[in-house]
Protein backbone atom coordinates (compact mmCIF):
# COMPACT_ATOMS: atom_id res chain seq x y z
CA UNK A 1 0.00 0.00 0.00
CA UNK A 2 1.25 3.46 -0.89
CA UNK A 3 2.25 5.44 2.19
CA UNK A 4 1.13 9.05 2.07
CA UNK A 5 2.32 11.80 4.36
CA UNK A 6 -0.96 13.43 5.43
CA UNK A 7 0.85 16.66 6.31
CA UNK A 8 2.44 16.97 2.87
CA UNK A 9 2.38 20.68 1.99
CA UNK A 10 2.09 20.26 -1.80
CA UNK A 11 -0.92 17.95 -1.44
CA UNK A 12 -2.62 20.32 0.98
CA UNK A 13 -2.04 23.38 -1.21
CA UNK A 14 -3.44 21.44 -4.18
CA UNK A 15 -6.55 20.51 -2.23
CA UNK A 16 -6.97 24.05 -0.92
CA UNK A 17 -6.62 25.45 -4.44
CA UNK A 18 -9.18 22.95 -5.70
CA UNK A 19 -11.65 23.91 -2.96
CA UNK A 20 -11.24 27.62 -3.69
CA UNK A 21 -11.79 27.03 -7.41
CA UNK A 22 -14.98 25.04 -6.75
CA UNK A 23 -16.25 27.75 -4.39
CA UNK A 24 -15.62 30.34 -7.10
CA UNK A 25 -17.31 28.04 -9.61
CA UNK A 26 -20.42 27.84 -7.42
CA UNK A 27 -20.57 31.64 -7.26
CA UNK A 28 -20.21 31.95 -11.04
CA UNK A 29 -22.87 29.28 -11.45
CA UNK A 30 -25.21 31.22 -9.19
CA UNK A 31 -24.64 34.40 -11.18
CA UNK A 32 -25.24 32.48 -14.41
CA UNK A 33 -28.56 31.20 -13.13
CA UNK A 34 -29.74 34.48 -11.60
CA UNK A 35 -28.99 36.45 -14.78
CA UNK A 36 -30.91 33.83 -16.80
CA UNK A 37 -27.76 33.04 -18.77
CA UNK A 38 -27.70 29.28 -18.32
CA UNK A 39 -29.66 28.43 -21.48
CA UNK A 40 -27.67 30.71 -23.80
CA UNK A 41 -25.43 27.91 -25.10
CA UNK A 42 -27.61 25.21 -26.61
CA UNK A 43 -24.98 22.53 -27.26
CA UNK A 44 -22.54 20.59 -25.12
CA UNK A 45 -19.14 20.50 -26.79
CA UNK A 46 -16.50 19.65 -24.17
CA UNK A 47 -13.58 20.15 -26.60
CA UNK A 48 -14.78 22.43 -29.38
CA UNK A 49 -16.74 24.58 -26.95
CA UNK A 50 -13.54 25.65 -25.19
CA UNK A 51 -13.24 28.56 -27.62
CA UNK A 52 -15.94 31.26 -27.77
CA UNK A 53 -17.31 32.52 -31.11
CA UNK A 54 -14.44 34.28 -32.88
CA UNK A 55 -16.26 35.91 -35.80
CA UNK A 56 -19.52 37.72 -36.40
CA UNK A 57 -20.83 34.78 -38.40
CA UNK A 58 -20.13 32.40 -35.50
CA UNK A 59 -21.94 34.72 -33.09
CA UNK A 60 -24.95 34.83 -35.40
CA UNK A 61 -24.94 31.04 -35.65
CA UNK A 62 -25.05 30.70 -31.86
CA UNK A 63 -27.75 33.35 -31.61
CA UNK A 64 -29.92 31.60 -34.21
CA UNK A 65 -29.73 28.38 -32.18
CA UNK A 66 -30.74 30.30 -29.07
CA UNK A 67 -33.71 31.79 -30.95
CA UNK A 68 -35.11 28.26 -31.30
CA UNK A 69 -35.32 27.80 -27.52
CA UNK A 70 -38.42 28.39 -25.38
CA UNK A 71 -36.54 30.97 -23.32
CA UNK A 72 -35.99 33.22 -26.32
CA UNK A 73 -39.49 32.71 -27.69
CA UNK A 74 -41.32 33.23 -24.38
CA UNK A 75 -39.02 35.49 -22.37
CA UNK A 76 -36.28 37.15 -24.43
CA UNK A 77 -37.83 37.63 -27.85
CA UNK A 78 -36.77 41.29 -27.68
CA UNK A 79 -33.08 40.34 -27.57
CA UNK A 80 -30.65 41.61 -30.16
CA UNK A 81 -27.22 40.08 -30.72
CA UNK A 82 -25.62 42.46 -28.21
CA UNK A 83 -28.06 41.31 -25.53
CA UNK A 84 -27.31 37.69 -26.33
CA UNK A 85 -23.57 38.24 -25.96
CA UNK A 86 -24.10 39.39 -22.37
CA UNK A 87 -25.85 36.21 -21.24
CA UNK A 88 -23.51 34.06 -23.35
CA UNK A 89 -20.58 35.44 -21.34
CA UNK A 90 -21.71 33.99 -18.00
CA UNK A 91 -22.58 30.53 -19.31
CA UNK A 92 -19.33 30.41 -21.28
CA UNK A 93 -17.28 31.40 -18.22
CA UNK A 94 -19.12 28.80 -16.15
CA UNK A 95 -18.27 26.03 -18.60
CA UNK A 96 -14.70 27.24 -19.12
CA UNK A 97 -14.10 27.29 -15.37
CA UNK A 98 -15.42 23.73 -15.18
CA UNK A 99 -12.79 22.61 -17.68
CA UNK A 100 -10.08 24.45 -15.73
CA UNK A 101 -11.11 22.73 -12.49
CA UNK A 102 -11.07 19.32 -14.20
CA UNK A 103 -7.49 19.75 -15.38
CA UNK A 104 -6.46 21.29 -12.06
CA UNK A 105 -7.75 18.15 -10.35
CA UNK A 106 -6.20 15.77 -12.89
CA UNK A 107 -2.75 17.03 -13.82
CA UNK A 108 -1.31 18.12 -10.44
CA UNK A 109 -3.13 15.19 -8.86
CA UNK A 110 -1.43 12.60 -11.07
CA UNK A 111 1.93 14.30 -10.49
CA UNK A 112 1.45 14.20 -6.71
CA UNK A 113 0.34 10.56 -6.88
CA UNK A 114 3.44 9.58 -8.84
CA UNK A 115 5.53 11.37 -6.24
CA UNK A 116 3.65 9.41 -3.54
CA UNK A 117 2.33 12.66 -2.10
CA UNK A 118 -1.40 12.07 -2.74
CA UNK A 119 -3.74 9.10 -2.39
CA UNK A 120 -4.61 7.29 -5.61
CA UNK A 121 -8.31 7.12 -4.82
CA UNK A 122 -8.36 10.89 -4.20
CA UNK A 123 -6.59 11.62 -7.48
CA UNK A 124 -9.10 9.39 -9.27
CA UNK A 125 -12.17 10.69 -7.43
CA UNK A 126 -11.79 14.44 -7.94
CA UNK A 127 -11.57 14.52 -11.78
CA UNK A 128 -14.33 11.90 -11.97
CA UNK A 129 -16.59 13.99 -9.74
CA UNK A 130 -15.90 17.13 -11.79
CA UNK A 131 -16.61 15.31 -15.06
CA UNK A 132 -19.85 13.90 -13.65
CA UNK A 133 -20.80 17.38 -12.50
CA UNK A 134 -20.29 18.66 -16.03
CA UNK A 135 -22.57 15.95 -17.43
CA UNK A 136 -25.27 16.72 -14.84
CA UNK A 137 -24.93 20.41 -15.68
CA UNK A 138 -25.59 19.69 -19.35
CA UNK A 139 -28.60 17.49 -18.53
CA UNK A 140 -29.89 20.35 -16.40
CA UNK A 141 -29.49 22.81 -19.28
CA UNK A 142 -31.11 20.36 -21.68
CA UNK A 143 -34.16 20.18 -19.41
CA UNK A 144 -34.81 23.85 -20.18
CA UNK A 145 -34.34 23.70 -23.96
CA UNK A 146 -37.44 21.74 -24.88
CA UNK A 147 -40.74 23.01 -23.45
CA UNK A 148 -40.60 25.45 -20.51
CA UNK A 149 -38.15 28.39 -20.51
CA UNK A 150 -36.50 27.17 -17.28
CA UNK A 151 -34.36 24.29 -16.14
CA UNK A 152 -35.84 21.59 -13.93
CA UNK A 153 -35.55 22.74 -10.28
CA UNK A 154 -34.80 19.13 -9.34
CA UNK A 155 -31.95 18.95 -11.85
CA UNK A 156 -30.75 22.26 -10.43
CA UNK A 157 -30.74 20.70 -6.95
CA UNK A 158 -28.86 17.65 -8.26
CA UNK A 159 -26.29 19.91 -9.93
CA UNK A 160 -25.78 21.91 -6.75
CA UNK A 161 -25.53 18.87 -4.50
CA UNK A 162 -22.97 17.31 -6.83
CA UNK A 163 -20.82 20.42 -6.49
CA UNK A 164 -21.20 20.23 -2.71
CA UNK A 165 -20.30 16.52 -2.71
CA UNK A 166 -17.13 17.31 -4.68
CA UNK A 167 -16.21 19.97 -2.14
CA UNK A 168 -16.86 17.62 0.78
CA UNK A 169 -14.57 14.93 -0.64
CA UNK A 170 -11.71 17.41 -1.08
CA UNK A 171 -12.34 18.95 2.34
CA UNK A 172 -12.39 15.52 4.00
CA UNK A 173 -8.87 14.77 2.82
CA UNK A 174 -7.68 18.27 3.69
CA UNK A 175 -9.18 18.04 7.18
CA UNK A 176 -6.97 15.07 8.07
CA UNK A 177 -4.23 17.51 8.99
CA UNK A 178 -6.45 19.47 11.40
CA UNK A 179 -6.25 18.89 15.18
CA UNK A 180 -8.72 16.27 16.41
CA UNK A 181 -11.67 17.02 18.68
CA UNK A 182 -11.50 14.31 21.34
CA UNK A 183 -14.85 13.28 22.79
CA UNK A 184 -16.72 10.12 23.70
CA UNK A 185 -19.98 10.73 21.87
CA UNK A 186 -23.12 9.76 23.72
CA UNK A 187 -26.11 8.30 21.90
CA UNK A 188 -28.05 11.61 22.18
CA UNK A 189 -25.09 13.52 20.75
CA UNK A 190 -24.86 11.15 17.79
CA UNK A 191 -28.57 11.65 17.21
CA UNK A 192 -28.11 15.41 17.51
CA UNK A 193 -25.36 15.42 14.87
CA UNK A 194 -27.50 13.28 12.57
CA UNK A 195 -30.48 15.58 13.04
CA UNK A 196 -28.36 18.67 12.39
CA UNK A 197 -26.85 17.19 9.23
CA UNK A 198 -30.30 16.19 8.00
CA UNK A 199 -31.74 19.65 8.72
CA UNK A 200 -28.91 21.37 6.84
CA UNK A 201 -29.30 18.99 3.89
CA UNK A 202 -33.06 19.50 3.62
CA UNK A 203 -32.68 23.25 4.02
CA UNK A 204 -30.14 23.40 1.19
CA UNK A 205 -32.45 21.28 -0.97
CA UNK A 206 -35.29 23.74 -0.35
CA UNK A 207 -32.91 26.56 -1.16
CA UNK A 208 -32.41 24.95 -4.57
CA UNK A 209 -36.17 24.60 -5.05
CA UNK A 210 -36.66 28.21 -3.94
CA UNK A 211 -34.19 29.28 -6.60
CA UNK A 212 -35.48 26.94 -9.29
CA UNK A 213 -39.12 27.97 -8.85
CA UNK A 214 -38.18 31.63 -8.17
CA UNK A 215 -40.14 31.24 -4.96
CA UNK A 216 -38.31 34.08 -3.23
CA UNK A 217 -40.21 36.59 -5.37
CA UNK A 218 -43.69 35.57 -4.22
CA UNK A 219 -43.84 37.25 -0.79
CA UNK A 220 -41.45 40.02 0.22
CA UNK A 221 -42.49 40.49 3.83
CA UNK A 222 -41.09 38.95 7.00
CA UNK A 223 -41.96 37.24 9.31
CA UNK A 224 -45.45 37.11 7.79
CA UNK A 225 -46.07 36.20 4.16
CA UNK A 226 -48.42 39.02 3.26
CA UNK A 227 -51.09 39.16 5.95
CA UNK A 228 -50.57 35.70 7.44
CA UNK A 229 -47.84 33.31 8.49
CA UNK A 230 -49.12 30.60 6.13
CA UNK A 231 -51.00 31.96 3.08
CA UNK A 232 -53.95 30.01 1.73
CA UNK A 233 -52.17 29.76 -1.62
CA UNK A 234 -49.54 27.53 0.01
CA UNK A 235 -52.00 24.64 0.15
CA UNK A 236 -53.83 24.80 -3.19
CA UNK A 237 -52.03 22.04 -5.12
CA UNK A 238 -53.32 18.48 -5.35
CA UNK A 239 -52.35 15.95 -4.27
CA UNK A 240 -51.46 17.61 -1.00
CA UNK A 241 -47.77 16.58 -0.96
CA UNK A 242 -47.21 18.38 -4.27
CA UNK A 243 -47.42 21.64 -2.35
CA UNK A 244 -44.09 20.83 -0.67
CA UNK A 245 -42.26 20.21 -3.95
CA UNK A 246 -43.89 22.28 -6.69
CA UNK A 247 -45.87 25.09 -5.00
CA UNK A 248 -43.55 28.14 -4.84
CA UNK A 249 -45.45 29.66 -1.91
CA UNK A 250 -45.13 26.54 0.25
CA UNK A 251 -41.50 26.11 -0.83
CA UNK A 252 -40.71 29.63 0.38
CA UNK A 253 -42.59 28.97 3.63
CA UNK A 254 -40.63 25.78 4.33
CA UNK A 255 -37.33 27.39 3.39
CA UNK A 256 -37.72 30.41 5.67
CA UNK A 257 -38.93 28.51 8.76
CA UNK A 258 -36.67 25.50 8.36
CA UNK A 259 -33.75 27.94 8.09
CA UNK A 260 -34.61 29.55 11.41
CA UNK A 261 -35.18 26.15 13.02
CA UNK A 262 -31.81 24.90 11.78
CA UNK A 263 -30.09 27.96 13.21
CA UNK A 264 -31.67 27.31 16.61
CA UNK A 265 -30.59 23.67 16.36
CA UNK A 266 -27.02 24.81 15.73
CA UNK A 267 -27.15 26.99 18.86
CA UNK A 268 -28.48 24.08 20.90
CA UNK A 269 -25.86 21.68 19.53
CA UNK A 270 -23.11 24.14 20.41
CA UNK A 271 -24.31 24.32 24.01
CA UNK A 272 -24.52 20.53 24.30
CA UNK A 273 -21.08 19.82 22.84
CA UNK A 274 -19.27 22.62 24.65
CA UNK A 275 -20.84 21.48 27.93
CA UNK A 276 -19.43 17.95 27.55
CA UNK A 277 -16.41 18.46 25.29
CA UNK A 278 -15.03 21.64 26.82
CA UNK A 279 -13.27 24.56 25.25
CA UNK A 280 -11.99 22.55 22.28
CA UNK A 281 -15.46 22.91 20.69
CA UNK A 282 -15.78 26.67 21.14
CA UNK A 283 -13.87 27.69 18.03
CA UNK A 284 -15.44 25.13 15.68
CA UNK A 285 -18.96 26.01 16.82
CA UNK A 286 -18.31 29.75 16.74
CA UNK A 287 -17.38 29.32 13.09
CA UNK A 288 -20.55 27.34 12.36
CA UNK A 289 -22.75 29.73 14.33
CA UNK A 290 -21.24 32.76 12.57
CA UNK A 291 -21.74 31.54 9.00
CA UNK A 292 -25.22 30.16 9.78
CA UNK A 293 -26.34 33.43 11.40
CA UNK A 294 -25.04 35.45 8.46
CA UNK A 295 -26.77 33.03 6.10
CA UNK A 296 -30.15 33.42 7.81
CA UNK A 297 -29.80 37.22 7.95
CA UNK A 298 -28.97 37.29 4.23
CA UNK A 299 -32.00 35.13 3.52
CA UNK A 300 -34.31 37.52 5.36
CA UNK A 301 -32.84 40.51 3.52
CA UNK A 302 -33.26 38.66 0.22
CA UNK A 303 -36.99 38.39 0.90
CA UNK A 304 -37.37 42.01 2.01
CA UNK A 305 -35.31 43.37 -0.91
CA UNK A 306 -36.93 41.21 -3.63
CA UNK A 307 -33.89 39.05 -4.35
CA UNK A 308 -31.11 41.34 -5.65
CA UNK A 309 -28.60 39.26 -7.61
CA UNK A 310 -25.41 40.12 -5.63
CA UNK A 311 -27.08 39.23 -2.32
CA UNK A 312 -28.56 36.06 -3.82
CA UNK A 313 -25.07 34.92 -4.92
CA UNK A 314 -23.76 35.77 -1.45
CA UNK A 315 -26.59 33.73 0.11
CA UNK A 316 -25.79 30.72 -2.06
CA UNK A 317 -22.08 30.98 -1.26
CA UNK A 318 -22.73 31.05 2.49
CA UNK A 319 -24.92 27.95 2.20
CA UNK A 320 -21.76 26.09 1.16
CA UNK A 321 -19.85 27.59 4.10
CA UNK A 322 -22.52 26.30 6.48
CA UNK A 323 -22.13 22.81 5.01
CA UNK A 324 -18.34 22.96 5.31
CA UNK A 325 -18.67 24.29 8.85
CA UNK A 326 -20.71 21.22 9.77
CA UNK A 327 -18.19 18.96 8.01
CA UNK A 328 -15.39 20.67 9.94
CA UNK A 329 -17.10 19.48 13.12
CA UNK A 330 -17.90 15.93 12.00
CA UNK A 331 -14.60 15.15 10.27
CA UNK A 332 -12.51 16.22 13.25
CA UNK A 333 -14.36 14.33 16.02
CA UNK A 334 -12.30 11.43 17.30
CA UNK A 335 -12.90 9.00 20.12
CA UNK A 336 -10.21 9.42 22.81
CA UNK A 337 -7.78 6.52 23.15
CA UNK A 338 -6.25 5.31 26.39
CA UNK A 339 -3.52 7.67 27.48
CA UNK A 340 -4.41 10.34 24.92
CA UNK A 341 -3.57 13.83 26.15
CA UNK A 342 -6.53 16.03 27.00
CA UNK A 343 -7.31 19.28 25.19
CA UNK A 344 -8.30 22.57 26.62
Amino acid sequence: MQEINKNNAARNYWLLGFILLVLFMISVGGTTRLTRSGLSITEWQPIKGTLPPLSESEWKEHFEKYKATPEYQKVNSHFELADYKKIFFWEYMHRLLGRLIFFFALIPGVWLWRKKQAEGRLVLALPLLVATQGLIGWLMVKSGLNHAPMVSPFMLATHYFMAVATLIVAYYYLSKRRPRLLIELTSPQRSLLLLLGLAITIQVFYGCLTSGFRAGLYFNTFPKMGDSYLPDSALTFTPFLNNFFTNPVMIQWVHRWLGLSTLLLIYGSAAAFIYQGGRQFIRVFMHLISVATIQVAAGILLILWSVPIPLAVFHQFFAVLVILGFCNLVFRIQKPTFGAPGRT
